[in-house]
């Protein structure tokens, strides 16, 4: 089964920063963000003879953990200015 990998990252940063950011705590605030970021990077797929090791990095690089980071909070800023939810904001920006 094909796996985006950029998807998988984007989700691990997410989950890292989602307490730092005044976000929505439902689901559809959260799964908007990731499909904003998302679209906004390049899909990662590999090929099946890259070994595990290089996947691993690929999760790993530090400025692709920050390019990622770059995309959510733009996705944020996008998402809640116009969330109509703002009795379920989570708390202030840190």
């Amino acid at each position: 089964m094909l796996k985006n990998y950029m998807e998988i990252l984007v989700d691990q940063v997410f989950n890292e920063v989602i307490d730092k950011y005044d976000i929505c705590v439902n689901e559809s605030c959260s799964n908007d963000i990731k499909a904003i970021a998302l679209n906004n990077l390049k899909p990662v797929y590999f090929l099946s003879s890259v070994n595990e090791g290089e996947k691993k990095a690929f999760l790993l690089d530090r400025q692709r953990k920050i390019t990622v980071l770059a995309k959510i909070t733009e996705a944020v800023d996008v998402v809640c200015g116009k969330c109509e939810d703002k009795q379920q904001k989570m708390r202030e920006t840190v």
